[in-house]
């Protein structure tokens, strides 16, 4: 019997990550989870061999037996067998012997279960040569096709199920993408005047979102708000904080619905007292009164299953009041990677748009164009175009909405 041992294989593939390029049109891209964000860089070390693919079956039933269960590591999105021309070159090198045409690669065991001698004195009676290998493989499942493919180009071969145990199922968001692929760039328009008339006015900074309802096929705006940190506010601060876009448009939903149970006399109006009013809800353009609607909202949540959509990602507290109030999904146009909360895969990786710890999910995208594709690096470089020259002399209150 000749027995090989190696323990380390030729593990230095590249990681595989490159720019994409631009894009052509206007596309909505899905924003990754937390837990897809975490599973595109997690590899686990296992063992392989190449063994007849006469003995193949029998093989594997003696790996059952030495470890069933794979020792509680989850391996089906990996193919347990593969052909030498389905692997990577840094798997079928010149110091793996086999690989030929009577021989398949086969996958034994993850290497933190069980050793090599112990491997070894289970195939032996077995395999008349036992060359064991360790490489790099995707500890969990892929996401999508594209994903499972670059995984099979660079470990090994991996099946992608059509599901997303790390996230909403494709299914889901393709019909909802569906949904609002048609409008998408109106509302996102529509935002985008708001947060110009802020910018104009003096009010805030060029920050805008579209509170929008779909029913039955038929979208409407139901709030449009533009950023108004600087109403009524002194210029040496951070601004106000409650008057973001996303909180102003949130209380107009508010304010519209408790109009309408006022006026059909289901509810009081609560006194206040509007010199100590912060959240700056009235409408300051004619685009935001021209844009209020009352929501058919019958099931009590403030904003629950509504679309907003934002000219820039919102900050870790707007996106937090996006979860509170129940959207179904949002849009932004522009990422802010040192104070966005919603993706999660830029600098803060909150991705709090779906996270088991909190209590609601909802869909998220990006709506890229050949021209934000890559929004962050573009607020950077044009700030007059997309950021205010204000905010940009002081990265302190880039705050968005």
């Amino acid at each position: 019997m000749n027995v090989q041992r190696l323990d380390k294989g030729h593990n230095s593939q590249q990681d595989g990550s490159s720019l994409e390029g631009e894009r052509s049109s206007t596309a909505l891209v899905p924003l990754k989870t937390t837990l897809e964000s975490r599973a595109s860089d997690s590899v686990i070390e296992v063992y392989i061999t190449a063994v007849p693919i006469k003995k193949a079956s029998s093989t594997l039933n003696i790996i059952r037996n030495v470890v069933p269960k794979d020792g509680g590591h989850d391996l089906q999105h990996l193919r347990r067998f593969a052909k030498h021309r389905d692997v990577p070159q840094h798997v079928r090198g010149p110091t793996l012997q086999g690989g030929t045409s009577d021989h398949i690669f086969l996958i034994l065991a993850v290497t933190s279960v069980i050793s090599q001698d112990m491997l070894i004195e289970s195939l032996s009676p077995t395999l008349e040569v036992v060359s064991l290998y360790s490489i790099q493989v995707p500890r969990l499942a892929p996401t999508s096709q594209e994903q499972a493919s670059q995984w099979t180009s660079r470990y090994w071969p991996t099946v992608y199920k059509k599901n997303n145990p790390f996230g909403p199922h494709p299914s889901i968001v393709s019909r909802a993408e569906d949904e609002i692929r048609g409008d998408a760039e109106i509302w996102m328009g529509l935002a985008a005047r708001a947060a110009s008339n802020s910018k104009a006015s003096g009010f805030g900074e060029e920050v805008g979102v579209a509170i929008i309802e779909r029913k039955n096929g038929t979208a409407r705006p139901v709030a449009v708000a533009g950023d108004a940190r600087w109403l009524n506010w002194p210029r040496d601060e951070r601004g106000n904080a409650t008057a973001h876009a996303t909180l102003r448009g949130i209380a107009m939903v508010a304010d519209a619905l408790r109009r309408d149970s006022s006026e059909y006399g289901d509810a009081e109006s609560p006194a206040t007292d509007d010199d100590l009013e912060i959240f700056e809800s009235k409408p300051n353009s004619r685009t935001e009164e021209e844009n209020q609607q009352v929501p058919a909202n019958g099931d009590g949540y403030l904003c629950h299953e509504l679309e907003i959509y934002c000219t820039h990602e919102p900050c870790v507290m707007c996106s937090m009041a996006i979860v509170h109030s129940r959207f179904g999904r949002v849009v932004f146009k522009h990422r802010m990677p040192s104070t966005g909360g919603l993706c999660a895969d830029g600098e803060l990786r909150h991705g709090l748009f779906w996270r088991k710890e909190l209590n609601w999910t909802l869909l998220a995208w990006q709506l890229q164009s050949p021209a934000s594709s890559n929004s962050y690096l573009i607020c950077a470089q044009q700030p007059t175009e997309e950021i205010p020259e204000s905010v940009v002399s002081n990265p302190a209150r880039i705050l968005n909405a």
